[in-house]
Order: structure tokens, then sequence, then C-alpha cells
């Protein structure tokens, strides 16, 4: 595609004055939406400045494909920003949902939309550098805070019930499961050490809301890390052709190798085969759809007759009956609560804000409805109204905290 940069760009001259043939602006539209070409855009912008400053003033057939295009640039430009920055509280910038871009307001011609993304971009380095707030003042909610958990509160169910507080449990030997040793490490990992059995016996590590997660090795090597609101169910030790364990909420796995017993994680229908590999399973059941990310190595997701094959950087998206790969997946957000971080890569304020109820253990209730999508990063290890106070810099939300800890949403 850089080729087509290189000796085409009479070709963007001419889509962005209307003047392409149809051929040849689907070529140019699916060249802007790529992101590996947003350094060679901008270089393009700059030497076509007093282009994308005129105001074209015919309609464009593909002004819905443009806000697209902008959209998908503009967050670009933001992550990069964001990636230079400290990875504790770090500004973050707006972008809104294109359905804004509708047909009801003035047709955004394209040379409209690109002076805007150079514009906002400006503004957007300015408040960054200048570490001004943007006009807004902060909420005054710490009388009603809650501090980000610094603790694990899960909770072990042994094969008879027993329930362990992994919390106040002390270090060392928890429980004999058959043949198996369940040991607590002093970094609050669980572990799984001995030989197994012919019976099998199942275990459930379960971690509640306002928990950190949780570290688990299971009987094979494989390891496991849980995040809040989640939990596994899985032999003490594995017997026979497979080694299955069941999921919900979302867990990290680096499955230890074993080409002749396959590794299976199932929640209720779906099923992930691997045999040794590294992926993320996000199975939430407030969120719309089940998202399986694959690190390292390769996985088969399969829901009913359906089956999809996953290479490194896919994710396959799971809804009702469908199974849809994506590509180029941001690894970083997807694995962000591992590495003790939000990261919201053009998210809207309800999928921010599910997290949020899970990780701070709050309710949520919305009295507008916020029509934009956010790009951060925001360690998790401050108190819920330092991370609102964030929010709050864009002028575009604002949260109350009451005091039964119930977070109002608001414009």
């Amino acid at each position: 595609m850089n080729d087509f940069f290189a000796m085409e760009k009479d070709s963007l001259k001419r889509f962005f004055l209307n003047e392409s043939s149809n051929d040849e602006r689907r070529i140019i539209i699916d060249w802007l939406l790529n992101p590996d070409n947003d350094q060679s855009i901008r270089v393009w912008m700059k030497e076509n400045w007093d282009l994308i400053n005129l105001e074209h003033s015919s309609n464009h057939p593909d002004d819905t494909e443009i806000s697209r295009i902008w959209q998908n640039i503009h967050l670009q430009i933001q992550l990069e920003k964001v990636e230079q920055e400290p990875a504790s509280i770090i500004d973050f910038h707006p972008i809104k949902q294109s359905k804004l871009f509708n047909r009801t307001k003035r047709i955004i011609t394209a040379a409209a939309i690109i002076t805007a993304l150079v514009l906002t971009g400006t503004y957007f380095w300015s408040t960054r550098n200048s570490k001004q707030p943007i006009g807004v003042s902060k909420i005054d909610n710490q009388k009603n805070d809650k501090a980000a958990p610094d603790k694990n509160k899960a909770v072990l169910t042994l094969a008879d019930g027993t329930l362990v507080d992994i919390e106040n449990a002390g270090n060392g030997e928890l429980a004999t499961q058959g043949n198996m040793k369940v040991i607590k490490n002093a970094n609050g990992e669980i572990v799984y050490s001995g030989s197994s059995s012919n019976v099998v016996s199942f275990n459930t590590l379960s971690i509640p809301r306002g928990s950190k997660p949780i570290r688990l090795v299971l009987s094979d090597g494989s390891i496991v890390w849980l995040n809040a609101a989640s939990s596994i169910k899985y032999p003490t030790a594995f017997i026979g052709s497979e080694r299955k364990v069941s999921v919900s909420g979302e867990a990290y796995f680096e499955v230890a190798k074993n080409a002749q017993i396959p590794f299976l994680v199932a929640h209720n229908d779906l099923l992930v085969k691997v045999l040794g590999t590294h992926f993320n399973v996000n199975a939430y059941e407030d969120e719309n759809q089940v998202k399986i990310t694959l690190l390292e190595g390769a996985v088969q997701v399969s829901q009913g007759l359906k089956e999809r094959l996953l290479q490194p950087g896919q994710q396959a998206n799971i809804f009702k009956d469908n199974i849809k790969v994506q590509n180029a997946v941001n690894i970083d957000e997807v694995m962000s609560w591992k590495n003790d971080l939000f990261y919201f890569n053009g998210v809207d304020i309800k999928t921010i804000m599910r997290q949020i109820e899970k990780y701070y253990d709050v309710e949520v209730e919305y009295k507008d409805d916020i029509n934009y999508q956010f790009v951060a990063k925001i360690s998790r290890n401050v108190n819920v109204s330092k991370f609102l106070e964030t929010l709050e810099l864009t002028e575009l939300v604002h949260f109350k905290i009451e005091a039964n800890g119930k977070i109002i949403v608001s414009k």
C-alpha cells in the first residue's frame, strides 16, 4: 500500500475533490482506513495544506466512509501520544461517534473533515503538554470515594464444598485434593502440586467484584490469570485424553504444551481448543459478545457446528450463533487488565463503566446518553474519584458519587 502512496498521490487529491471514479474511490477508502498508512497520510496532509483547507461545496458520495476514516486516523494519533506518557494517570481526548455525522446536519466534505483532524490534533497536543485542566472544575466526590482494590478476595471451593478464603488464608498448604496439594505462595499465587490419581475431582476459584486479579497454576503447569467478577472450574489433576476447564468472566491462559492431550476452555456452548498457547477469554455475562484473543500459538474456536481457527493477533467475536474474526487486534488494550491498567481504545462510556463496576464494586446509573468514544490509558491503582475526574476533563461527561456508592453519569 505504501507503493500506492508513492505512485498515486494524485489519486488522493482527486478523491478529496470528488473527482474519482467509483473503483478508484473504493481503493483509496481501503487505503485510508488501514492504520498502517497513518504516517503516510499525515505526510500527504502537510504537503497539501491548501487543498485540505479548501471548503468544497459539493456533497461527497463517501461522507459516511470518510467519517470512519477520520475516526480511524484520529484514534491512531491519540494512541501515539498516549504511548509516550508514563502509565499512571494519562490525559485523553474524546472522539465523537460516527453516527453524529448524519444527514440531518450539514454534509461534511472530505476537506472539512481533514481540516478538523489537524486542528483537533493540535489542540490535543497543546492541552497535554501544558498539563492544565481543560476548563472543568474537579468533582467533589472524596467523601464518597472508593479506593482501588489492594488485595485479592478470591474464594476457592474444594471438591467437598469447603470454602477457602484466599485473602485471609496463610501462605503454604491450603488443602489436599487426592494426591494434589493446594499451595498459596507468598505472592498470593495458587499452585497445584503433586501426582495425579484415578479419581477426578473439581475445584472452583472465584473472584468477586472489587478484587485484584489472581494467578493460578494448574496441575499440568498451565498458568491462568483471573480477572475480577470471574471464575474458573477445573479438575485438581488432568486425567484422560483432554485437559478441560470452564470459565466465566475474563481469564488469560498460558497453556503448558502437550500435543497428545489438548487443552479445552469451555463457556456455555462455546469451546476453545489449544495444544499450547497464550490467549485471553472475555466472557462476562453483561457484555453482548464473547471475545477470544490469541497472543501466541493457535486456537480453534467452536460453537455448535461453527468453527474458526485463530492466528496470533486475531480475535474471535462470538455473538449468538455467529463467530466473526477480527484481524490486527490491539493486544495491549486486551491485556491491560493483567498489566494493572485501564486501556480504552475508542470505546463508549457504558463499556468503560462496566469495567469500573466490576473493579471498584460499584453501581452505575445513567441520567443522559453520552454519545462519544474515548481513548485513554489510566492506572488501576487510583481511587474511583480520581478516575472519574480524569474523564471529566473532556467536558463531555460528569459524575456524582452518592453516599451508597452509586455513580451517577450525566452530561
